[in-house]
């Protein structure tokens, strides 16, 4: 019995000295492996379905951000205009009132010049008492060159 073992224990030896793997093979053998492949297959398939979306959430922002701002300045550009004493001094104080909030708010120069601005009186002159007033100012965004539009309405007093 200690006969056939130490047989068997020379003929592994003698076959491990007859085969050694080279580079190639070894490579080959750690290729056929999958331990690692849920990651490469995961990242090979996710990352050109996120890339839209990361575009998307991008433009997304942009509009959004310009959103706020431009409803903010509506409501701010109106409010310049209700509390002034005339229509001629309420016109150019909001005019000067929406340049300033569009410096201040970092809007680009191209998008100050394509801001605009509509009002909407319900009496002439509009600062009338009882008047309804709406303003509406837009925009085109330089990154989607979307048009980006908000209003905002004031009612005035009737004991003007």
């Amino acid at each position: 019995m200690s006969d056939g073992s130490s047989h068997s224990i020379s003929g592994r030896s003698s076959q491990s000295t007859c085969q050694t793997p080279s580079v190639w093979q070894k490579l080959a053998r750690h290729a056929r492996r999958e331990d690692g492949g849920a990651i490469v297959e995961f990242v090979a398939l996710a990352i050109p379905l996120f890339i839209p979306i990361f575009i998307y959430l991008n433009s997304f922002s942009s509009i959004s951000a310009n959103e706020v701002i431009a409803r903010s300045m509506a409501r701010e550009v109106l409010r310049v205009y209700v509390i002034s004493e005339n229509d001629g001094a309420a016109r150019n104080l909001s005019s000067s009132a929406t340049q300033l909030l569009a410096r201040q708010w970092n809007l680009s120069p191209s998008e100050m010049a394509s801001l605009r601005i509509h009002m909407d009186c319900s009496h002439f002159p509009c600062l009338a008492a009882n008047g309804r007033i709406k303003l509406t100012i837009s925009f085109i965004d330089d990154q989607t060159q979307r048009e980006v539009s908000a209003s905002a309405q004031e009612h005035l007093s009737p004991w003007l």
